[in-house]
């Protein structure tokens, strides 16, 4: 019985190797490309924030730092969603209008409307050999 499950096991793996072998695919690296700009909010730079290029071809995205309203960095070839966030803090009072217990809690929200973010349709389409320099110019009503 003993020779026979190692006989069994044998065909087993030699069928898997074999499968392997045959399946064998080469996956291409993506090609990312420097991509830099200015980002401003109602004509003035946005002091802090993220920008991020999202090619959607199960890659990471790039998300990239804007500091006093310039970012850059490398992202990916190809169209790319665009989404912008700039978070700041203020407090439950704040945001909710209204006074209580507990309403000083800071919270975090985002200082730029949602069709630059959440509900982003902006795209760019980012090239192997070519400039890549995207400015946006956002609006906050």
């Amino acid at each position: 019985m003993t020779a026979l499950v190692r006989a069994g096991a044998f065909m087993l793996g030699l069928l898997a190797g074999v499968t392997l072998v045959g399946c064998e695919k080469k996956i291409e690296p993506v090609k990312r490309v420097q991509v830099s700009g200015r980002v401003t909010l109602d004509g003035s730079p946005l002091t802090t924030g993220t920008i991020t290029f999202d090619a959607k071809n199960g890659e990471p995205p790039a998300t990239l730092n804007i500091v006093d309203g310039a970012y850059e960095g490398r992202a990916a070839v190809g169209k790319n969603k665009v989404v912008i966030s700039a978070t700041k803090k203020i407090s439950m009072r704040e945001k909710m209008g209204f006074d209580g217990p507990g309403y000083d809690t800071p919270v975090e929200i985002n200082a730029i409307p949602e069709r630059y973010n959440n509900k982003s349709d902006i795209s760019r389409e980012l090239v192997a050999d070519g400039d890549n320099k995207f400015n946006f110019d956002l609006k906050s009503k």
